[in-house]
């Protein structure tokens, strides 16, 4: 009796989590061409743009933050090979492909009337308050993030080398004949 009462719980749980994720009927699904409005209302590339300008910024400042817990006496010659690195780590960012891969996930999760009603709220004046405020709300957050993450970078470095040379000591050891690399 109690595993039928444990599996009548787990069935209702699965079941209605299943029913959350369900997927939009095809007929109440918006065009792609109402999911391009929406994503041109929004600005998408521009977003995308911010998003990979930023992204590429918190890499070449993690990445010279990097270089300079191996290299302490960096130059700035070197710094600026890391950097070029990471410029070209970026210039060919799929942009495209990125917003046309949004297109069926919009189709999938949202009704012409929920696209529709999130068009109508872009594009009313406090909708265009927080399409004009995002960009720089954005860029405030992502060096919030980027202030933490070159804080902690330095103990996460230590972190991860300490690990490594303990998985490295127990695989030496484990290894018959072979000394370790602490002996």
């Amino acid at each position: 009796m109690k595993k039928l009462g444990i599996s009548l719980v787990l069935l209702l749980v699965f079941g209605a989590a299943s029913l959350a994720q369900q997927t939009v009927s095809s007929h109440d699904a918006p065009s792609k061409a109402d999911v391009r409005r929406f994503l041109d209302l929004t600005q998408i590339r521009a977003r995308l743009e911010q998003m990979v300008e930023g992204m590429k910024n918190g890499m070449k400042t993690g990445a010279e933050a990097g270089f300079k817990l191996k290299v302490p006496n960096a130059t700035p010659a070197q710094l600026e090979k890391v950097d070029a690195f990471t410029n070209v780590v970026f210039q060919d960012f799929p942009l495209d492909e990125m917003i046309d891969a949004m297109i069926p996930i919009y189709q999938k999760h949202l009704t012409k009337s929920d696209l529709d009603a999130v068009v109508a709220f872009y594009s009313s004046p406090v909708g265009q308050r927080l399409l004009k405020e995002q960009p720089a709300m954005m860029a405030e957050g992502m060096q919030a993030g980027q202030d933490i993450m070159l804080r902690k970078l330095p103990e996460l470095g230590k972190r991860i080398d300490t690990k490594v040379a303990q998985l490295a000591d127990e695989e030496m050891q484990s290894a018959p004949g072979r000394k370790s690399v602490s002996q």
